[in-house]
């Protein structure tokens, strides 16, 4: 009765996160399905493009997910101590927004670092000026991702999810001018192309950040936290706090998203065709992980506020259940995109007979095996930092994917027959080191609390 008790319990918190997830995803997909359409190139560029902003996003989105963290112990302990929860909210939006600037200076400057990485100069040329444009969507998206978490730390995050999904009409529409050229508010744009996205994502996530706001202020529970009190003033003692719990965090999903970002710049040195395919692939993957990561903030929340009472036992329920529940979603996606992956990509390009199209059905078949470890991984971790066990994590992280996954990648990339085939072998094999790590360490923290 308790298991299910607790199952329902992540299910209801999960479920509105996870609508939010996949509403902020769909944002971007909108972006792929008209670039897909308005050249090949264009999506190739956006998505060399999208690489990079993506290491740098989720980095700061590991960041700021030490407010749930923190937060829910915080309300374990008292429920009433509305300070220690507002000061959670305030060192996240303080921290997510100097590294939001850092980022915005790397975007602007990432032409050296595609060289570097010797990508073509005709892709070069699309992400970089896209990246100029998306760049200013940095701040917005990472203070909205803090404010929706302190309402995940109230259990209440359906506001969230529902401007999100207002967020994806007003994304389409904006971004359809943008990108093929029309009329908007009274003013004739040209076609902008891969530039005209990054300018629509970026207006969008600011106007959905001044809703959240605007909700935030009026709702009488969230408002009497004052979250707008001396929001910008902190102190080392709490920065540093923030940042023992966050920088872990920052640091682990770097890790994993730098594996599928390196993946990318790696499809690259093999051709335009691969790493338009990957992208397809990768948006597909994404889409279906937006669960797994929904259930492990809900873990982090369950398991958060059951360790700050001081209930191991709860603690462990909820950080196994929330495990089973994603393993249990990831057979069900991994056996549709198995089945269904030429009709997915078929949704993104009509044309069956593109070189394109059949890289990304080859790809998704490697993303639909994926699925069953990397649910796993993500929820584990999530009920990790409910126990605020963060640093051996992002180690065991750094390990899986980058001295694992990156080497299995480059090896059968380049050195086999398989080519993009082999990196996505390699992408599968560190999130299934990744998520046996993480999985015995779960089991060992919650018997050392125990004993």
């Amino acid at each position: 009765m308790q298991i299910l008790s607790e199952a329902r319990a992540t299910v209801v918190l999960a479920l509105p996160i996870i609508g939010t997830q996949l509403a902020q995803m769909a944002i971007h997909t909108t972006d792929v399905l008209l670039l897909a359409r308005y050249s090949e190139a264009a999506l190739g560029g956006a998505a060399l493009g999208m690489a990079l902003f993506y290491i740098l996003w989720v980095m700061a989105l590991g960041l700021s997910m030490a407010t749930p963290a923190m937060a829910a112990q915080v309300l374990g302990r008292d429920v009433q101590d509305r300070v220690g929860v507002r000061h959670a909210v305030h060192d996240g939006l303080i921290l997510t927004g100097l590294f939001g600037l850092i980022a915005m200076g790397i975007l602007w400057a990432s032409g050296p670092i595609f060289r570097l990485f010797g990508q073509p100069q005709q892709l070069i040329e699309i992400a970089v000026p896209f990246l100029q444009a998306l760049s200013f969507s940095m701040i917005p998206t990472l203070w909205f991702v803090v404010l929706r978490s302190f309402m995940a730390a109230l259990e209440r995050p359906r506001a969230a999810m529902v401007l999100m999904v207002l967020a994806i009409a007003l994304n389409a529409g904006v971004n359809i001018v943008l990108v093929f050229g029309g009329q908007l508010w009274g003013m004739r744009i040209p076609a902008l192309g891969a530039v005209g996205a990054g300018i629509g994502s970026s207006l969008v996530n600011t106007v959905i950040l001044i809703a959240l706001g605007w909700v935030l202020a009026r709702d009488a529970q969230f408002h009497s936290y004052q979250l707008l009190r001396d929001w910008w003033r902190s102190n080392a003692l709490r920065l540093k706090a923030y940042l023992r719990i966050g920088l872990p965090i920052a640091l682990t999903l770097g890790a994993e998203v730098g594996l599928f970002s390196i993946a990318a710049m790696l499809m690259g040195r093999l051709g335009t065709a691969e790493v338009a395919a990957h992208q397809l692939a990768m948006q597909l993957a994404s889409i279906a992980f937006m669960v797994p990561m929904g259930l492990s903030q809900a873990a982090t929340v369950r398991v958060g506020l059951a360790a700050g009472g001081g209930d191991v036992a709860a603690a462990a329920r909820a950080g196994w259940v929330a495990v089973v529940l994603s393993l249990i979603f990831a057979c069900a996606s991994a056996l549709t995109l198995w089945q269904f992956s030429g009709h997915a990509i078929a949704l993104f390009l009509p044309d069956g007979t593109s070189p394109v199209f059949g890289l990304a059905v080859g790809f998704l078949a490697w993303a639909a095996l994926f699925q069953l470890v990397d649910g796993v991984q993500a929820t584990a971790n999530g009920a990790l930092r409910g126990l605020k066990d963060t640093a051996i994590p992002m180690l065991m992280a750094g390990f899986g994917y980058w001295i694992v996954g990156l080497g299995v990648a480059i090896w059968f990339g380049f050195f086999t027959p398989m080519r993009g085939n082999g990196i996505w072998l390699g992408l599968a094999t560190g999130l299934a080191v990744v998520a046996l790590l993480l999985v015995w360490r779960f089991q060992y923290r919650i018997r050392k609390l125990q004993a």
